[in-house]
């Protein structure tokens, strides 16, 4: 589930978006008796970018200072966790916060991390709901381990039969569809050559990538995926059922 869902992404201040939040934990808690094992990973949106991008910690641990914003940037990820699982549990939704950095090993792009708790969680019938972090790098002390870095990481680690992307856009576009009303939308992708060149950064501020990383991570990884509008009502309930919605991913 993208930042940019579950905060005001545009925000330079961390701030959640409590309406979406309810919605997306009452769509998800209608399909959850329906799935077999369920892992939600979410991004960071306001509660990361802005303050990542200010201090720059992205790029390493260069002077005392970085080590306290590298720390307050963990923190409120946990704040924000803390917020999304406690309306996912309000509506019914086992839902168990892990936090990646606790087990994560980072050179650049992660390399390791424990994802047995994950498994047995899901062998339990709970929820582990994982999110985007700063973690510890080997080389710089610090880079960020984001949500769609974790989400084909896990998938292959444990199996799963499909990834799905929740964003604030139907899919992969040939164009930004906010900026050109012509852009149509991309319905299945086998290979990152076909959409390059219309994938991007995000528009609003994102120090992990945008579109390009999902469909990236999704492919190298070989497993089917999707990315859908999780903003629109009922698409959440669609995508966990295996409905058709958005953009069809698959190598």
């Amino acid at each position: 589930m993208g930042g940019s869902i579950i905060t005001q992404k545009e925000k330079e201040e961390p701030s959640p978006d409590l309406k979406q939040m309810e919605r997306i934990a009452s769509e998800i808690s209608s399909s959850f008796s329906e799935l077999s094992g369920l892992v939600l990973v979410h991004g960071a949106g306001s509660y990361g970018h802005p303050i990542v991008k200010r201090t720059g910690i992205h790029e390493g641990l260069k002077n005392e200072r970085d080590k306290v914003h590298f720390a307050e940037t963990q923190r409120l990820q946990n704040e924000l966790n803390s917020i999304f699982t406690d309306i996912l549990i309000e509506n019914g939704v086992p839902a168990f916060p892990v936090q990646p950095s606790a087990s994560a090993i980072m050179h650049g792009n992660l390399e390791e991390m424990n994802h047995e708790v994950v498994e047995n969680l899901i062998k339990e019938d709970v929820v582990p709901v994982l999110y985007g972090v700063p973690a510890y790098d080997k080389e710089n002390g610090c880079s960020i381990l984001s949500g769609d870095e974790i989400l084909p990481y896990l998938a292959e680690k444990l199996s799963a039969e499909e990834v799905l992307h929740g964003t604030n856009v139907e899919g992969i576009y040939t164009s930004d569809p906010r900026d050109n009303p012509e852009a149509k939308i991309v319905r299945k992708i086998s290979s990152l050559d076909e959409v390059r060149e219309y994938l991007g950064g995000s528009k609003d501020t994102d120090v992990t990538g945008g579109m390009e990383n999902k469909v990236r991570h999704i492919l190298e990884s070989e497993l089917s995926g999707k990315i859908f509008d999780a903003s629109k009502k009922g698409n959440i309930q669609r995508a966990l059922r295996g409905e058709e919605v958005g953009t069809h991913i698959s190598p």
